[in-house]
């Protein structure tokens, strides 16, 4: 059957697997990490750092700050990635009422933020930042100064789990970051809760075709990543198009997916489909480039590697007892796979660095340490060779 008279069986206007960031799709909220928001903002945590991997629901989130403003806040403005501070500057003068916008956007670099200030009385701003490792060093130090200068200006930046260390490694904001926050995985109740929202917004009837076994299936293939859930989901509706297929149990979503699990845990893994010449053609590239990195390392720093492709994070005692080795030692192997060792990035051109990241603060072995994982950029080449 052709896939839109699919579609019209249940009444669909559109698939309600569509990727798209656009305000008018549905979301689940995330009522716990708002609440951390509201939180940073009541406790004047000024700098805030929310990150999740690729597909975890990073824009997803930005829109529902942006959709269900917090109370605390009078103006919010948010950015996408790649904004010069004249754009963001003149976006911010935008988002004030018309009387307060008089030459605002005339005043210089140095001067905006404090004649911000000026404008916003006792009001408050936040500004919420997508992608925000893309951002360039030139803007980072530019916020610097309006943070200093705008003490009712809140900013959040969006971004992969590193984009911390981007933010350390930036002196103007390293003493500046007040909170992180990492958005946690949807469970399988929540992702059916996108199913069902997304169904009815496609003007749908509750889960239908999907029975609950088959939503329920469906929904754990995603393994909590909600783009991944929209991928499979496409997946399986084409399948049931093409072959006149009305009901969709755990069965059928199986063949509908059609790889075995180790396959999906490659794609997983990637993050990444090649669907054009060019795509294939970098591909092929980074693979030639970085197939044998591996070997640029020294075998403890290969056996954390493969420790972490095996697990999602792990701290430094974590890595300690199972590979039974000091912690001092491996905190300083941790270090260079960060590339925070200046010398070992010059020695090895080849390596990918980042490799691991560090993606939080978390309770383990009875204690409060940091948290590392692979790079997405490391598991997806790890993954590949």
């Amino acid at each position: 059957m052709e896939r839109g008279a699919y579609y019209r069986k249940f009444g669909w206007k559109l698939s309600p697997f569509i990727k798209s960031s656009a305000m008018d799709i549905p979301i689940v909220e995330r009522h716990g990490e708002y609440a951390e928001i509201q939180e940073c903002i009541n406790g004047w945590d000024r700098i805030i750092v929310v990150t999740a991997p690729i597909g975890y629901g990073k824009t997803t989130f930005m829109n529902q700050l942006i959709r269900k403003k917090p109370p605390e806040i009078d103006y919010l403005v948010s950015f996408d990635a790649y904004e010069e501070p004249e754009e963001v500057m003149q976006r911010i003068t935008n988002a004030l009422p018309f009387w307060k916008r008089w030459n605002l956007s005339k005043t210089d670099h140095t001067s905006f933020g404090g004649e911000l200030s000026k404008r916003l009385g006792n009001k408050k701003m936040l500004l919420t930042f997508d992608e925000a490792q893309d951002y360039k060093p030139e803007l980072y130090k530019w916020l610097r100064i309006v943070n200093d200068r705008a003490a009712n200006v809140f900013m959040a930046f969006f971004g992969l789990p590193g984009l911390e260390d981007i933010i350390s490694a930036e002196s103007s904001f390293r003493d500046r970051k007040s909170k992180s926050i990492t958005l946690k995985p949807l469970s399988v109740g929540e992702l059916g809760g996108v199913v069902e929202l997304r169904i009815r917004w496609a003007q749908g009837t509750g889960t239908k075709p999907f029975t609950d076994e088959g939503l329920r299936r469906l929904c754990e293939s995603a393994h909590h990543v909600p783009r991944l859930l929209l991928d499979n989901g496409q997946k399986v509706i084409e399948y049931c198009a093409r072959n006149d297929i009305f009901t969709i149990d755990a069965s059928t979503v199986e063949k509908g997916l059609g790889d075995s699990p180790a396959e999906q845990r490659m794609k997983e893994s990637t993050a990444a489909v090649f669907t054009d010449k060019e795509d294939v053609k970098q591909a092929a590239a980074e693979q030639k480039m970085y197939i044998n990195f591996m070997e640029e390392l020294s075998p403890t720093q290969q056996d954390i590697m493969r420790l972490l492709l095996e697990k999602e994070s792990l701290s430094i005692p974590e890595i300690s007892e199972a590979l039974n080795k000091d912690i001092r030692s491996l905190g300083s192997l941790i270090r260079k796979l960060r590339g925070l060792n200046e010398a070992e990035v010059k020695r090895k051109p080849n390596v990918p660095y980042p490799l691991i990241v560090r993606v939080g603060k978390s309770v383990r072995l009875n204690r409060r340490v940091d948290v590392y994982a692979l790079s997405d950029n490391a598991r997806r080449l790890l993954a590949r060779s």
